[in-house]
């Protein structure tokens, strides 16, 4: 497997001295740690910790072109929500189609098509659920950090986001539980501390 200069491809749409690079790099690089700590926990191979670190650091890219991030204030801008077909877009016009489905596939606990339409969701209609290993280590660690300023270097608890999960319906608590069974949690935590 050819590896991927990530902080290139970061670098061309987030300049490392935007507002958005101090939020976008700190969230990916935590998530990618907690993620890399679970692939190694479940003693993945060096293939698949690479891809792991190589496609957290890239899951968000998509974020340039949604709001509160994208240039611009006008109604076209899309809303936050979409930075994940957003990104595999991105990630396909790099030739990293692998990475590309990470990138779309990492929203909360996934969507499927039904849930697309059933609540009118301004997304692709197809599923967007996580199906690797790989694909559900990196979506169950981005689902403890948050990209807001000021909880950015805080790890949400197992409980905090089991809360989050069951607000948004049955299959994603399911979902929350399965991933919670198959990745582990000590002390209410999923790995790696980063509360101040």
């Amino acid at each position: 497997m050819q590896h991927i200069d990530y902080f290139a491809i970061i670098h061309k749409y987030i300049p490392p001295d935007s507002k958005l690079y101090r939020v976008y790099i700190p969230h990916v690089t935590l998530v990618t740690a907690q993620a890399l700590s679970i692939a190694k926990r479940l003693c993945l191979s060096a293939e698949q910790q690479r891809f792991i670190e190589e496609a957290a650091m890239l899951h968000d890219i998509g974020i340039v072109k949604v709001k509160p991030y994208a240039a611009g204030t006008d109604e076209s801008v899309p809303p936050y929500l979409c930075h994940g077909p957003l990104g595999r877009a991105l990630l396909e016009s790099e030739g990293l189609n692998r990475h590309a489905l990470v990138a779309e596939r990492h929203i909360g606990l996934g969507l499927s098509r039904d849930e697309i339409l059933q609540q009118r969701l301004p997304l692709p209609r197809r599923n967007m659920l996580a199906e690797s290993l790989e694909e559900r280590i990196i979506c169950w660690a981005d689902l403890f950090f948050s990209k807001s300023p000021h909880l950015l270097w805080v790890q949400k608890s197992v409980s905090d986001v089991r809360k989050l999960a069951s607000r948004y319906g049955e299959r994603q608590l399911d979902v929350f539980e399965s991933w919670l069974n198959e990745f582990g949690a000590e002390n209410g935590q999923i790995g790696i501390t980063t509360s101040p």
